[in-house]
């Protein structure tokens, strides 16, 4: 995406300052367009959904992948657990494959050795979860991304600069 382009679309953002959640669709769109997600994977889909799941709940919960996350996207897309944690997978590998590590920097923050292999599920989902609500506004979510970025330096040893 050039940076006409993602100009384009943060201007389009401007009209859907009054319907929150058209926004968050929006910025979550935009922002799996960015990471080059291929859209005519399901695995697409299933990404936008759980990470608008995350969204949804308060910022103080997190949800389990297996026991939240993975079964409300199968209900939505009348699919099973096993499938929609595949279809997530392969579309974060392809999209992996395509990244631009410039966007991933500026996207999510990684860098070097982290762009070299995939991350889960549910890192690539709360990564996209916390980048959409720093894009639109969330009083608590500098100091959540802050603290979610030094859990994640410590336990899986990502970088981040």
């Amino acid at each position: 995406m050039t940076d006409e382009e993602r100009e384009a679309v943060y201007a389009q953002f401007a009209d859907l300052q009054d319907d929150r959640e058209a926004l968050l669709d929006a910025v979550t769109d935009a922002t799996l367009h960015a990471l080059r997600v291929p859209v005519k994977l399901l695995g697409y889909q299933y990404i936008f959904l759980g990470a608008r799941y995350i969204l949804s709940r308060p910022s103080n919960e997190h949800p389990t992948m297996l026991k939240e996350i993975y079964p409300y996207v199968a209900v939505r897309v009348s699919s099973n657990r096993v499938m929609v944690e595949r279809a997530m997978h392969y579309a974060i590998c392809c999209a992996w494959k395509r990244a631009d590590p410039d966007i991933m920097y500026s996207y999510l923050g990684l860098r070097g050795r982290d762009l070299k292999n995939p991350p889960t599920n549910v890192e690539f989902l709360y990564l996209i979860a916390e980048r959409v609500r720093l894009i639109v506004g969330d009083p608590e979510g500098e100091e959540r991304y802050q603290r979610m970025k030094r859990e994640a330096e410590r336990r899986f040893g990502l970088v981040f600069r």
